[in-house]
């Protein structure tokens, strides 16, 4: 049964580009990343959930780049999260497959992974209300240098989330 764990980010994974904006290429690419991640979640297959997420993400850049209305900054980190639970459930299954897990590594397991979703969550909603206001009260000729700190910003900070942990 925590096996299909990974399975709860497949709705999110095809409706969010097919939300964005439904057209036929679109479509085809949510349902190809949405067999590869049944397959990837059937099988713990690394490979396979690692082709699923990038299927989803050019389904939703197709969806953006088609769509005529602008993407909300939630649904987006939403959808971040969805593939990172679909990448890393699967590594996690396939690492302990066939194990006996304890109770509390899932516990501890899913209290990191809840931890680490409302993080993202705040961090978008900071984002989606900070935004705005610095774009009024900044000329628009520094747009391009707040663009790169923002680039710059958000490259330490996966470097940092991604970084092992070293125990003293």
């Amino acid at each position: 049964m925590k096996r299909l764990v990974p399975a709860l980010a497949i709705p999110i994974l095809m409706g969010v580009p097919l939300w964005v904006e439904t057209s036929w290429p679109v479509g085809i690419l949510a349902l190809a990343s949405g067999a590869f991640c049944l397959l990837a979640v059937l099988r713990a297959s690394l490979s396979l959930a690692t082709t699923a997420a990038t299927l989803a993400l050019f389904s939703l850049a197709l969806a953006l780049r088609t769509s005529s209305s602008s993407a909300n900054v939630l649904v987006m980190a939403i959808f971040g999260s969805a593939l990172l639970l679909l990448v890393e459930a699967t590594y996690l299954c396939r690492r302990f497959e066939g194990a006996f897990v304890t109770p509390s590594l899932w516990r501890r397991t899913i209290a990191w992974w809840a931890r680490r979703a409302s993080i993202s969550l705040a961090i978008a909603i900071v984002i989606a209300f900070v935004a705005p206001l610095i774009a009024i009260a900044l000329p628009p000729s520094w747009a391009p240098f707040v663009s790169g700190i923002g680039v710059l910003a958000t490259f330490a900070a996966a470097v940092a989330f991604a970084w092992p942990a070293v125990d003293d």
